[in-house]
C-alpha cells in the first residue's frame, strides 16, 4: 500500500511539473499577431539582440531596451524589447545575444514593442521574463 501511495504521488507531482513548464518561444504567432496590430496579446519570441539601446527614465520606471530580431519562414522583424529594470532585475544584454523573451505586446509610433517582461509586483498582470545565457530574468 505504501508503494502504491507513493507511486501516485510521484506521478502527481511530475504530472504537476509538467503542466508548469515555462511556455515556448513562437516566432510564427507573434509575427502574425504584429502583422494584424493585436496589442495587448502576450508573446513569446526568441532572437538575436541586434542593438542595444541606452537606458530611459519613463513614468513607470527606468526601462533597459534592446532590439531584437525575430525570424520565422524567411521573415525577419525587429522588435525593441522594453524592461523595467525599476521593478526586476537588468538581464545582462549584448549585441549578439540568442534571447527568449516573454511579455506584452503593444505597439509605439515606430513599430512593435514587448514589454512587461517581468513579475507585476501587484499581481495585475501576467508576468514575463528574458532569458539569456542559460539565466531567466523576470
Amino acid at each position: 500500500m505504501k508503494l502504491v501511495k507513493a507511486l501516485i504521488g510521484f506521478v502527481f507531482l511530475w504530472l504537476w511539473a509538467c503542466s508548469i513548464a515555462p511556455p515556448q518561444p513562437d516566432n510564427a504567432g507573434a509575427l502574425r499577431d504584429i502583422q494584424a496590430g493585436r496589442s495587448g496579446d502576450e508573446v513569446v519570441v526568441s532572437g538575436t539582440v541586434s542593438r542595444v539601446l541606452p537606458t530611459e527614465p519613463g513614468p513607470t520606471g527606468v526601462h533597459e531596451r534592446f532590439i531584437v530580431q525575430v525570424r520565422d519562414a524567411g521573415q525577419t522583424m525587429p522588435v525593441l524589447v522594453a524592461d523595467n529594470i525599476s521593478v526586476a532585475q537588468a538581464a545582462p544584454i549584448r549585441s549578439g545575444d540568442v534571447v527568449v523573451v516573454k511579455g506584452e505586446l503593444a505597439f509605439n509610433g515606430i513599430g512593435p514593442v514587448i514589454h512587461w517582461t517581468h513579475r507585476d509586483p501587484r499581481l495585475r498582470h501576467a508576468p514575463g521574463f528574458i532569458q539569456v545565457g542559460g539565466k531567466t530574468y523576470e
